[in-house]
């Protein structure tokens, strides 16, 4: 794979930035695309389970999936751990800097923290089952060549 992995790990590292650490959230409101679709959900038994608190905590946890994807695939079968850790230490800084520095418009969570951990974790556990369930490739054989 090269160095796909690390540069789709780092494009996606800044959307995840703009996503968590811009002063505005998506738009939530009852008029918003999000409340429009939630209030779809509601409206129909079958749907009616999916509250704002559940889809948000899914949404979470899917965002970080790439994360820990993407590292794990980057660091290899041996080291594909440092996708949950270090989905766990961004996430961290993440919610410290929405406490802290965007308390105003933000709200940093203990549940954030767990699920964006759970979704490092799942990506880098899928991560590990391709690496595993993949046969790795055979470098090719240097060859000596002699000049004349």
């Amino acid at each position: 794979m090269g160095d796909m992995p690390l540069v789709l790990l780092i494009l996606y590292t800044v959307f995840i930035g703009f996503m968590t650490l811009t002063p505005y959230q998506l738009d939530v409101s009852p008029e918003g695309p999000i409340g429009r679709l939630l209030q779809f959900f509601a409206d129909h038994q079958v749907t009616s389970w999916l509250t704002y608190t559940l889809v948000e905590k899914l949404a979470n946890v899917a965002m970080f999936v790439p994360f820990g994807f993407l590292l794990a695939l980057h660091m290899g079968r041996r080291r594909w751990w440092v996708g949950w850790a270090a989905g766990a230490a961004f996430t961290c800084l993440i919610e410290g800097a929405q406490v802290t520095l965007l308390s105003p418009t933000r709200f940093g969570t203990i549940s954030d923290l767990i699920t964006n951990t759970l979704g490092a974790g799942i990506g880098a556990v899928l991560a590990l089952l391709i690496m595993v369930l993949l046969p790795e490739r055979d470098e090719p054989e240097e060859v000596e060549r002699v000049v004349r």
